[in-house]
């Protein structure tokens, strides 16, 4: 799965309505296009809160709100938990970022499907509720063991919210 934004970077990263399209994921289900608008005020140095849809071929697979804005402002809200609904269930995200690789996780509950995505050097994997490894990624590179809606629509959220920053240990960031 490769993240390739519509337009101009500005578009990208200040929507100006909910139904424009901010950036494009090419998954092996088809095409997922991403729709960011804002829902609350605009703040310049956290940005703003916004709605994120992720249309597969003309249906929604997910569904955000409360998201910040890719990178900086996505992790900060992730840390606090996002509602989402993905395909039709309501749940929540979470991540969180530490110096040690066992504290630093992405993770999408809703209903009884759970989500994680981890660090394993020198690449991350998703994994279910079971422990059954879903996929294995590197950026925007991403290797599906089965490719369902659910997983992909979660790897397209890490990809277009930039999160896969939040499983490297900000240790590298000294360096």
């Amino acid at each position: 799965m490769e993240l390739r934004p519509l337009g101009s970077t500005r578009a990208w990263r200040n929507p100006v309505t909910s139904r424009r399209p901010a950036a494009e994921l090419h998954s092996p289900l088809g095409r997922i296009t991403v729709f960011r608008g804002p829902i609350g005020a605009y703040v310049p140095l956290g940005g703003s809160t916004e709605r994120w849809e992720f249309v597969l071929d003309g249906s929604e697979i997910l569904s955000v709100d409360g998201m910040g804005t890719p990178g900086y402002g996505a992790r900060r809200q992730v840390r606090r938990g996002v509602d989402v609904s993905l395909l039709g269930v309501e749940g929540r995200v979470t991540g969180r970022r530490s110096a040690g690789p066992r504290g630093r996780f992405v993770r999408l509950e809703a209903g009884g499907t759970v989500f994680a995505a981890g660090t394993r050097f020198p690449r991350n994997y998703v994994v279910d509720s079971s422990g059954v490894e879903l996929a294995d990624f590197n950026g925007p590179d991403w290797r599906f063991g089965a490719a369902e809606p659910g997983i992909v629509a979660f790897a397209a959220l890490v990809v277009a919210a930039d999160l896969e920053v939040t499983l490297t240990s900000p240790l590298f960031e000294i360096f």
